[in-house]
């Protein structure tokens, strides 16, 4: 990997690590959407098809369906109440993940804030691996439905782009979540809207508390980032809260598109572009020559006043580089509006349903039952049970950090659901046990 050959000012864009948009108007999406647009793409559905073509293969579908229905019930009437009950009604969707398929309709070809979503959401696919779809419990008729639908789209390889996670010990964590999630077809299915509005709030917060880390040249680790429970009290009191909950990823917000904008133009001419701290690592000497030259073009282009050491090392010169692409939004700069729509949308779309304002501690942020469910579920994974300081272990590695008060409440929750074992008198040892 190396610098772009044509290194000039263009156009911010930060496509490739992040799916929001500087036009405040396209970034209203529907997670519906993304979700049936993911599981399509998860099963391989749309490698060779356009969105519009399938639908013409799902009425085929649905002729043959129909015709394999009336050999074996002649019935007319039985069939009409089928129909009704799973094509019309599109029930047909809640048979399986793979059958979501059928909830995508043709207005998803336009839909471009999905579609960068789901692109970041396909960093999660395993290479070489083709997602499981089985489903148990059934009956007769949804049987049928689905032994058909198997033979006529066999899941295959989804479109694995090689793409380059900003942060991919958080997504080679979800990976392996996803992995055993499609194991658990029905389970997956209820959950699978939940498990992607987390992932990508979790990739956004651990990225907002990164994104100026990147002189560290190493793969980011997951930070400290806490949480209560929405049963909880916050208070000003609880430290770890007020130092590395929201406030601290609020205040790195505005870095994001700056940082990742600047990645994307060192690597225009790039098919698959690195994070910035894993390209500096392929940078040298060599480079800071025409890294001056573009600090100068790209200061004069937006009518900023570049500051250059004497004798710039590497460092140097991204370092001004990057106050130079932060620079271009300040208040008053006639950019200052697009960077300011990114942190609004990131805000309102991404962290609002893990937010909560709680009095005099402010915002912070918050899980709900459902999200605290399914983390510990994830966590447990194939796994019966798991010690109590095992499950608040793989919390955090998913980027979910508690304090002691918080710790408390989780057990209280636990004890609620009834998935806990006491081995002792003492609780010395608790156990979680999964709820699938």
């Amino acid at each position: 990997m190396s610098l772009s050959n044509n290194l000039k000012p263009t156009s911010n864009t930060m496509a490739t690590f992040y799916p929001i948009s500087t036009n405040e108007n396209s970034n209203d999406f529907n997670w519906d959407i993304v979700t049936n647009l993911f599981l399509s793409e998860l099963y391989g559905l749309l490698a060779e098809r356009k969105i519009n073509k399938f639908e013409n293969e799902l009425k085929q579908f649905h002729q043959k369906f129909e015709e394999n229905f009336k050999r074996d019930v002649p019935d007319s009437s039985a069939w009409d109440v089928i129909n009704e009950v799973y094509f019309l009604r599109n029930n047909i969707s809640k048979i399986s993940p793979k059958l979501r398929i059928f909830s995508l309709s043709d207005e998803a070809q336009n839909l471009s804030t999905e579609k960068r979503i789901v692109s970041l959401l396909k960093t999660l696919f395993k290479k070489d691996h083709i997602y499981i779809n089985d489903v148990d419990n059934l009956n007769f008729i949804e049987q049928k439905i689905y032994e058909l639908f198997e033979i006529v789209f066999p899941s295959k390889l989804p479109d694995h782009q090689s793409l380059h996670s900003y942060l991919p010990n958080l997504s080679n964590i979800f990976s392996a979540d996803l992995i055993f999630l499609t194991s658990n077809s029905k389970y997956f299915l209820e959950n699978i809207q939940l498990f992607l509005e987390l992932y990508i709030f979790l990739y956004t917060a651990q990225l907002s508390i990164v994104i100026n880390g990147w002189k560290e040249a190493d793969e980011p680790n997951i930070k400290e980032c806490y949480f209560i429970l929405d049963t909880e009290r916050a208070s000003r009191e609880r430290a770890s809260l007020q130092r590395s909950g929201y406030k601290l990823v609020e205040k790195s917000l505005d870095s994001i598109f700056p940082i990742l904008a600047l990645t994307e133009s060192l690597q225009s001419n790039a098919e698959q572009k690195l994070p910035l701290w894993k390209l500096i690592t392929t940078l040298s000497e060599h480079d800071v020559k025409p890294l001056k030259q573009y600090c100068q073009d790209f200061a004069l282009d937006r009518n900023l006043k570049s500051v250059e050491k004497e004798s710039p090392d590497l460092t140097d010169v991204l370092d001004e580089l990057q106050r130079l692409y932060k620079a271009q939004f300040a208040k008053g700069e006639t950019r200052s509006s697009r960077n300011a729509n990114i942190v609004r949308t990131i805000k309102n779309m991404i962290l609002k349903p893990f937010t909560q304002s709680r009095g005099s501690a402010g915002i912070v942020f918050v899980l709900t039952q459902e999200y605290l469910l399914l983390l510990t579920n994830l966590v447990i994974g194939q796994s019966e049970k798991l010690r109590l300081y095992e499950v608040i272990k793989g919390l955090e590695l998913r980027g979910i950090f508690f304090d002691k008060e918080s710790r408390k409440a989780l057990v209280n929750f636990y004890e609620r659901l009834g998935n806990v074992e006491k081995m002792s008198d003492s609780g010395d040892a608790i156990y979680v046990k999964k709820t699938i």
